[in-house]
């Protein structure tokens, strides 16, 4: 079923009408090539060991992307909101068995498209290769910050740069998943909000 521009998020509108430039003829030719998908809270978009065959843009509702130790233990990576996209983009890119989880923390709404429709827009919109190309530069280079992060912040700066970048994620992200990202156990984040909030 073809996608209604009333299902559209204005922030999708926006991002390709006038961030990327593209004409109404070419957003249409565009949209046509994607469909909608939905993930309900709890269940996986992608698993690790899946080949990573589409892109998404959530819609609506909020995602985690992380890894598991042979232990079993989680890391998360990234929470990843409305207007985001998501993927495993070094399998999507070789075409190969993929290393990290996306679960829906909420009920998600998403706008999916494959890599093979992808590829066949990017040569019928340069415009479109352009910003894919320069989104995929960008997410690589946060991948790397993120690192850098882990390794060379504390807990409480890292705390501190996740709640500037999302005032209101423990309205929305259980305090065990804010804590795995921060690379702390859930009693230590307790503490820290709580030192925090005496200051």
């Amino acid at each position: 079923m073809e996608i209604q521009r009333s299902e559209l998020s204005p922030a999708f509108v926006k991002l390709f009408l006038q961030k990327i430039g593209l004409s109404e003829t070419e957003f249409s030719l565009m949209l046509k090539s994607f469909f909608k998908g939905q993930v309900f809270r709890k269940n996986f978009y992608l698993q690790a060991g899946q080949i990573t065959k589409q892109t998404a843009y959530i819609n609506k509702g909020c995602m985690r992307t992380f890894t598991a130790d042979e232990k079993g233990g989680e890391h998360i990576l990234f929470f990843s909101f409305e207007d985001w996209w998501i993927g495993d983009m070094e399998s999507y890119h070789t075409q190969k068995p993929g290393t990290t989880f996306i679960q829906a923390i909420e009920d998600c709404e998403l706008l999916c498209i494959t890599k093979t429709d992808m590829e066949k827009l990017e040569l019928q919109i340069p415009k479109l290769k352009e910003w894919h190309s320069d989104k995929q530069r960008k997410s690589f280079h946060a991948t790397l910050k993120r690192l850098s992060e882990v390794k060379s912040q504390s807990p409480e700066e890292r705390y501190k740069q996740l709640l500037d970048k999302h005032p209101q994620i423990f309205q929305r992200i259980p305090l065990q998943y804010i804590a795995s990202y921060l690379d702390i156990e859930a009693p230590s984040l307790s503490r820290l909000r709580k030192r925090l909030s005496d200051k």
